[in-house]
């Protein structure tokens, strides 16, 4: 990752309160609170300690999600619109719905509209690009609204199932149906960003944990 990709990539990592150290191809070290928790290399590759693993999905994620719009928008042409004073960029447009994006002093902005001929509707507008491409496949009407969880929603389900499984486990519910439930809850934690959380242990594993690559 390079260029105007890097430094998006940067500030996304800055304003979720890391620090880097990244040369000019993206490889280097990022830090928490001044403790290391990944390296990562030129061709992708990110290497962690077991402690620091949610950091470094969380930062792999990151690092995908922003070579993704960054992609869309560097080979994107602008909105042909008057009603915003810096013209946004379509990253995707079906079924007269289109995402957009524009950007800004705080980072980007991420805009879904429907299009009716040569017009726009009032539009959403989002700081989270996912959030944003959900919208943009509801109003395309490749989701049904219905059928979406929102992230609290989800974070309900996975807690009372975790609480089931804890309280009924071993006594009435069936292997087959534990594992099916475990399956559940491993797909919501992959589609919902985890929560970055300090442990006190963390300082004492950080010496004494082995590298592992991502």
């Amino acid at each position: 990752m390079t260029g105007e990709k890097l430094k998006e990539f940067i500030r996304r990592l800055k304003a979720a309160g890391f620090q880097t150290e990244l040369d000019a191809n993206g490889a280097g070290t990022v830090y928490r609170h001044g403790r290391e928790v990944a390296v990562l290399k030129e061709d992708g590759e990110i290497l962690y300690k077991s402690w620091s693993r949610q950091y470094a999905f969380y930062i792999r994620d990151m690092q995908n999600e922003v070579d993704e719009y960054m992609t869309q928008y560097l080979n994107a042409a602008s909105v042909k619109t008057s009603r915003l004073r810096t013209a946004p960029r379509t990253l995707l447009e079906f079924n007269n719905a289109e995402l957009a994006a524009k950007e800004g002093g705080n980072g980007f902005e991420f805009i879904t509209w429907k299009k009716y001929g040569v017009s726009r509707d009032a539009g959403h507008y989002f700081s989270d690009y996912a959030a944003a491409k959900r919208d943009f496949a509801v109003r395309a009407g490749l989701i049904d609204r219905d059928r979406l969880f929102t992230e609290t929603e989800l974070t309900v389900i996975r807690s009372h199932l975790s609480d089931y499984l804890s309280i009924d486990a071993g006594d009435h519910i069936t292997g087959e149906n534990e594992k099916a439930i475990r399956k559940v809850i491993d797909k919501i934690d992959n589609s919902i960003v985890p929560e970055i959380r300090e442990e006190a242990q963390e300082a004492e594993d950080m010496e004494r944990e082995p590298v592992q690559e991502l």
